[in-house]
């Protein structure tokens, strides 16, 4: 980046790109295993998944604010703190990376039995553990050079590493998986991402990177950046939250059956929220430009851009939503017709709230970033976990369709009452970066 206003489609491309990618590594991952193995293993698999979400909780929590503030000291022109935010970054992955794979180590066997104590498990569940236990010291670099490589315009890498990493993992998690079981699996996980982050440091050797690494650790700037990156690592926990809530209502009230209709339309609000990262991603870049810059007139342009862009994705999955709904359901594996028909209907009902789904998610991303953690947690946690959890208890005992119901105004609760506060009671614009003083 130079000292030019940010441009939206490279960074928006980019990330979604990055997501959409990741979307499907997983769904491969699961056919993978699918193929390999019996059903006993997928389970076993889900069941350790509590442990790689932490992983990623702490991974957001140490990085992602480390590099937005790189972008922000770059916007400045201040070389000096972009290398001070950089290596201190860097040292944090390193020794939370090491602390919770040390954990994972030394309490191998409680706990996988704390998750999957069933006999008919838990050795599947250990051998996969076995591998995926290594996973923080990687993915703890991987996260931040992912960050880091898309906000300064490393794009070529970007791309290359995320395709060699997806493709790299579907065969060695068939050749590793043949041999070693679903320690194999785990094998390929890491190993893929090993070779991803390689790509990615490679970015570390170009004229764009230009600063250098150094021995600089200050506690009290790493939890700042801490307590700006919390609500971002939050959003995993809650998503656990609500379909734990959710899954747990539905099963208990409508059966194997319709729990299994609502899990399509959970899993396509939760894919709708993760693919709008793409234009946070561009907010987050944009916006910490403008403010290390201090020019309101590229924050004002910002704004503009995330607001239509928002707008428009959300519109733009309302009609995939829509228009899909009749097949999202065989993409998930309901065969029996008539549950795949309540799912259709469930998704049906859902498609309206993607719209606020995006507003939401720009609206929490602007307030993280000028200096209104609170906003953002409540946005955050109200938009996905508790508002979906409370509505569709309420709407849900009356028929399936009310979960889903429950669900869409979780997203159009939030960000109605985040607007009615600010405007109304604090008396400011939905986006007012006053606080933050720009010319």
């Amino acid at each position: 980046m130079d000292r030019k206003d940010v441009r939206f489609f490279p960074v928006f491309l980019g990330a979604t790109a990055g997501v959409l990618l990741e979307v499907i590594a997983t769904l491969v991952d699961e056919i993978v295993v699918g193929n390999l193995f019996d059903d006993a293993a997928f389970t076993a698999i889900n069941l350790i998944e509590p442990y790689t979400v932490f992983e990623v909780f702490v991974a957001y929590l140490v990085t992602v604010a480390g590099a937005a503030l790189i972008v922000r000291a770059h916007g400045a022109g201040d070389r000096e703190k972009m290398s001070q935010l950089f290596s201190q970054t860097i040292i944090a992955c390193g020794a939370c990376g090491v602390a919770l794979t040390l954990v994972y180590v030394l309490f191998t066997p409680q706990l996988v039995r704390f998750v999957a104590d069933d006999p008919a498990v838990y050795d599947k569940a250990y051998a996969y553990f076995t591998a995926i236990r290594f996973y923080p010291l990687v993915d703890m670099f991987d996260t931040f050079m992912f960050a880091y490589v898309l906000y300064r315009g490393g794009y070529a890498r970007f791309y290359i590493a995320i395709s060699a990493r997806i493709g790299l993992n579907v065969v060695l998690s068939y050749v590793l998986g043949s041999r070693f079981g679903l320690m194999g699996i785990g094998l390929a996980s890491i190993l893929s991402l090993v070779v991803a982050l390689a790509i990615k440091l490679t970015f570390l050797f170009s004229k764009k990177h230009g600063i250098r690494f150094r021995w600089h650790f200050n506690l009290r700037e790493a939890l700042e950046i801490a307590k700006i990156g919390f609500p971002e690592s939050a959003l995993s926990l809650f998503v656990v939250l609500m379909e734990l809530a959710i899954n747990g209502f539905t099963l208990k009230t409508y059966g194997v059956a319709g729990a299994a209709a609502v899990a399509v339309a959970i899993n396509i609000f939760e894919i709708v929220f993760y693919l709008s990262e793409g234009i946070s991603e561009y907010e987050v870049v944009a916006f910490n430009d403008s403010i290390g810059k201090n020019s309101s007139q590229s924050m004002n342009r910002a704004i503009r851009i995330t607001l239509r862009a928002a707008l428009i994705e959300g519109a733009v999955f309302l009609g995939i939503v829509l228009l899909g709904s009749s097949v999202l359901p065989e993409a998930f594996d309901i065969d029996d017709e008539a549950t795949a028909e309540l799912a259709s209907t469930l998704l049906m009902i859902l498609s309206p709230t993607t719209i606020f789904i995006c507003l939401t998610r720009v609206t929490a991303i602007f307030y993280q970033y000028t200096r209104r953690i609170a906003r953002t947690l409540l946005l955050f946690g109200t938009a996905i976990a508790l508002f979906p959890i409370l509505f569709s208890r309420l709407l849900g005992g009356i028929a399936p369709e009310g979960i889903a119901a429950g669900i869409a105004l979780g997203p159009v609760t939030a960000i109605a009452l985040m607007y009615g506060y600010v405007r109304f009671i604090k008396k400011e614009k939905l986006f007012d970066y006053a606080l933050m003083r720009l010319n």
